[in-house]
């Protein structure tokens, strides 16, 4: 496998995590009272916040170095940022999900990845 071939396929399981994370957090956000949308919604923002920031800062020291690979940093960057965020946002909720159930969702993130990948390849 080649080099840009596995940072694809880790890019989709991060992907994966952080859309299922995501609509695990939703869905835990519609279970809220109506009340408390938009405290937790600002709190997800503050969590998506310090990766967001990691991410511009690598654009900005990549391309006044000149590297040329911070488009594959890019490519992991983002959605790393995106289900660390998430993750905690989710943990942060009251009560926070189990262990279980956070297994339940990496387990379903590397199979919807594996799928995603199987499906390129054979394109």
């Amino acid at each position: 496998m080649a080099a840009v071939q596995i940072i694809e396929a880790f890019a989709s399981l991060l992907w994966c995590y952080a859309g299922l994370t995501l609509v695990h957090w939703a869905f835990r956000l519609s279970r809220l009272d109506r009340r408390q949308h938009i405290p937790t919604v600002a709190e997800l923002l503050s969590h998506l916040v310090p990766a967001m920031i990691a991410l511009v800062l690598t654009v900005l020291i990549g391309s006044f170095v000149g590297l040329p690979s911070v488009v594959v940093l890019i490519a992991l960057l983002f959605p790393a940022g995106l289900a660390y965020g998430g993750h905690s946002a989710l943990h942060d909720l009251d009560p926070p999900p189990s262990r279980k159930q956070t297994l339940v969702r990496f387990a379903l993130a590397i199979a919807l990845a594996a799928l995603v990948v199987a499906v390129r390849q054979s394109q």
